[in-house]
């Protein structure tokens, strides 16, 4: 028996807030001393996901006037983008009380990251921070089962440490 695709109505992403992201991207960026015309997606998701884990520790500071998961939220999934080819949406839940959310998903929309979430919930309760590991999850097609196309599978949800982090 099949799973019923989940009840979201998708929009794009206003010009304005694309603009804000890639500022955003770019602050980020700069931040974390990256260059993005030269450094590869996944060098800036390693980069990304060993901050946010030393944010967790205690052991980096925030960056100042920035809430960190818009910060480097909108850095991880700009990777997608430029990585997979992905795209930047938002998302209306109507199973869930018309909850929104802006992610990133595939061209198919069989998978779904929404960067901001995740990391917010990383912060707010000390999860494992699974950036780099969902990345080279992705880049192994192998690794990814059939999904029903418009799924909205949530990428985050099924990717998980074998053996715990520091």
């Amino acid at each position: 028996m099949q799973t019923p695709l989940p009840n979201v109505t998708e929009s794009s992403v206003s010009s304005e807030n694309e603009d804000l992201i890639q500022q955003v991207v770019i602050d980020a960026a700069e931040f974390l001393g990256l260059d993005l015309a030269s450094a590869s997606p996944e060098s800036i998701v390693n980069a990304v996901d060993d901050y946010v884990h030393r944010l967790q520790l205690g052991t980096a500071p925030l960056p100042e006037g920035q809430d960190a998961e818009l910060f480097f939220g909108c850095l991880w999934g700009e990777q997608l983008v430029r990585e997979f080819g992905w795209q930047w949406a938002n998302v209306t839940f109507h199973d869930h009380k018309d909850t929104q959310a802006l992610g990133v998903f595939s061209p198919d929309r069989s998978l779904a990251i929404y960067p901001f979430h995740f990391i917010f919930g990383c912060l707010e309760n000390k999860s494992p921070t699974t950036i780099s590991l969902s990345f080279n999850v992705l880049r192994d097609p192998s690794r990814i089962p059939d999904l029903p196309v418009r799924g909205y599978e949530n990428v985050m949800d099924n990717v998980h440490h074998v053996v715990p982090r520091d």
